[in-house]
C-alpha cells in the first residue's frame, strides 16, 4: 500500500467527512442519517479534547478517500474499539481496509490494549470478511436499533492483542 497515508482528523476534514458520510451506500451500509457540515465541526472539536478517542483519515496520495477511528483508549478494561471504518465505496475490497485496520492494531497495542473489538450489522458480509482478514472472531450477537430507527443483527467481533 505505498500510496495510502493515515493521518489524524484535523478541522480541515470536515468536508470530507461530510461528503463520506453522505454518501448513499455509507449511510445504508451502517445505517446512518444524514449530516451536516456543523455536525462534523463540532464533532473533530470533540474529538481534539479527548484523549479517550483518536479518528484517522486515509488519503490514497492526497486524495481522502476514508475515515477509521478508535475509541475507548483510556478505558480501565484496556478493551479498546473501532469505532468507524469508512471508505468510499470505489476503494472498497482492494485491501486497503486492512492495511489501515492493521495499522490501528499497532496503535491499540502502543495504547496498551489487551483486546481490539468493533461492532458490524450481521449482513455486512464484505466488512466482516475483511475483520476476520485481520483476525477478529465473533464473540457476540445482538439485536440493536440504529441512528436511523432500523432493527438490526449486530455482531460484536474481538481480537486479543
Amino acid at each position: 500500500m505505498g500510496n495510502i497515508i493515515i493521518q489524524e482528523v484535523a478541522e480541515k476534514d470536515a468536508g470530507f467527512l461530510l461528503q463520506l458520510m453522505n454518501d448513499p451506500f455509507i449511510m445504508q451500509a451502517l445505517n446512518e442519517v444524514p449530516t451536516t457540515q456543523q455536525d462534523w465541526e463540532e464533532a473533530i472539536l470533540l474529538w481534539q479534547s479527548d484523549a479517550d478517542e483518536e479518528g484517522y483519515i486515509i488519503f490514497e496520495d492526497e486524495k481522502p478517500i476514508g475515515w477509521f477511528a478508535l475509541n475507548n483508549l483510556m478505558a480501565e478494561n484496556s478493551e479498546v474499539f473501532l469505532k468507524m471504518a469508512a471508505l468510499l465505496p470505489e476503494y472498497q475490497n482492494n485491501g486497503i481496509g486492512a492495511y489501515v485496520i492493521t495499522h490501528l492494531i499497532g496503535k491499540a497495542r502502543e495504547n496498551n490494549a489487551v483486546s481490539l473489538s468493533l461492532f458490524t450489522d450481521q449482513n455486512n458480509h464484505r466488512a466482516q470478511q475483511c475483520y476476520i482478514k485481520c483476525g477478529f472472531q465473533v464473540v457476540d450477537t445482538f439485536m440493536d436499533e440504529m441512528s436511523n430507527g432500523k432493527r438490526v443483527t449486530r455482531l460484536k467481533m474481538t481480537l486479543t492483542l
